[in-house]
């Protein structure tokens, strides 16, 4: 799994970072080949009921004349150790900053880069593969593609966010001019393969100002968390539901239909 804008941290609505999973969801697998220069452990007063620790972690690694930033990751690797791309260096953690979320890692410092969508499926096709108490997981079976990447299809692109919590999300693989999703309209910025989407207007403009305190304090920055729609590299991109369900693993369900139900009436919190 991957998601650039999932996430209300400036350095995502930026477009400076990436959040990385893995195929088992619990190994961090390094994106690049480099020296490790720093690992030093720091605690988290921020709350969240989901975390199973308070601490966390920065890791940089030099590659190739850039400072490569982790966060997330209990590492395996020390200072001074030398890293390939693709090596286990760490496990992710669930503490107050990705407790609830996809386990994943913090990464700042690569190339970021969006290719147009090459194919298109408007369709929600999904299988329920997870349920919990508090959350359930779908798989997206019939994704749309843009470049490397796979996602839910939305308003011509693939759906990368949060919503309604962030306020804010991104269409990757297409600039457009309209974005709405499940019933609600959102305020499009079309860039370069790309578009996000806020509730308002002006906030992303003002995010450093004011949203960027509510996503600190670990508070919503527009409604409360209900889906989080992610994208894949291989394999199928997910979305996660943060309700309770009657739903059994193995269903088969409408992606757009369970979004147009709880995007309605879910408003400014």
């Amino acid at each position: 799994m991957v998601s650039f804008f999932s996430s209300g941290f400036p350095s995502h609505v930026k477009k400076r970072a990436i959040d990385i999973s893995s195929p088992d969801m619990e190994t961090f697998l390094s994106p690049v080949e480099g020296v490790v220069t720093k690992v030093e452990k720091f605690y988290i007063g921020r709350p969240n009921r989901f975390a199973k620790v308070n601490y966390d972690y920065l890791i940089f690694i030099e590659s190739k004349g850039r400072k490569v930033k982790v966060l997330h990751v209990e590492p395996w690797v020390k200072e001074g150790d030398y890293v390939k791309k693709g090596d286990a260096i760490g496990k992710f953690l669930e503490n107050p900053y990705t407790g609830g979320d996809f386990p994943h890692a913090h990464v700042e410092g690569i190339p970021i880069r969006f290719y147009p969508v090459k194919r298109y499926d408007p369709r929600g096709a999904g299988e329920v593969v997870k349920v919990t108490k508090d959350y359930f997981d779908v798989e997206v079976k019939t994704y749309s593609e843009a470049g490397p990447y796979r996602g839910l299809g939305c308003c011509g692109g693939l759906l990368n966010a949060s919503l309604p919590y962030a306020g804010y999300g991104g269409i990757i693989g297409a600039r457009v001019g309209e974005v709405e999703v499940g019933g609600v309209k959102f305020f499009p910025h079309p860039r370069r393969n790309y578009t996000l989407f806020e509730s308002y207007p002006g906030l992303i403009r003002r995010w450093e100002y004011e949203a960027v305190f509510k996503v600190l304090e670990g508070r919503p920055v527009f409604g409360q968390a209900f889906f989080e729609a992610v994208l894949s590299v291989r394999g199928y991109p997910m979305v996660r539901f943060f309700v309770k369900t009657e739903l059994k693993e193995g269903e088969e369900v409408d992606l757009w239909e369970l979004i147009s139900r709880g995007m309605k009436g879910n408003g400014k919190g």
